[in-house]
């Protein structure tokens, strides 16, 4: 994790956390994203190489509202492995999990103005743009819009029969 993401700036440049000086502040990281299994609200998954098991990024489900049957996802790649439809694949598993397994019915997104890799990613899943929120992040001397996106359960599947 370390040595493949959470060490580069730029995969941290539109999230709202900085990247891992050490080998120590990943280990902590993992730690807490441990805790937050305790709440029954998160998941979260390494993304790895088929052909090495090597871990090249995350994704997760979080903020899972189960009154409301909707949860986000958010996600990290090595920068090596950039437009190479990893990170779409990823997304459309996740997608499968959160509508077949858990039961949701609405999963979002969002990403900082200027990501056009995520936003990309998003389309490809079929995920509708739902709006602009102005200035929502800060990153030391900047704020920056996010932008949402989202995908509900009957036009997921919807597309997966069109795919058939």
């Amino acid at each position: 994790m370390h040595n493949n993401w959470a060490k580069y700036e730029e995969c941290f440049k539109y999230l709202p956390w900085d990247p891992c000086l050490s080998i120590y502040e990943s280990e902590e990281r993992i730690k807490k994203w441990m805790e937050l299994y305790k709440e029954n609200t998160f998941y979260q998954w390494g993304i790895e190489l088929k052909k090495n098991k090597e871990i090249i990024g995350f994704i997760n489900l979080h903020n899972i509202d189960e009154d409301n049957f909707s949860a986000e996802t958010t996600y990290i790649l090595s920068p090596k492995f950039w437009n190479k439809g990893i990170m779409t694949e990823a997304v459309r598993a996740v997608l499968e999990f959160g509508f077949e397994s858990i039961g949701l019915n609405r999963i979002s997104a969002d990403f900082y103005s200027g990501n056009d890799y995520s936003q990309k990613v998003m389309l490809k899943n079929n995920m509708i743009y739902e709006g602009t929120f102005r200035e929502k992040y800060f990153k030391p001397g900047k704020f920056y819009d996010s932008i949402q996106y989202a995908i509900l359960k009957k036009d997921w599947k919807q597309k997966k029969e069109e795919n058939k």
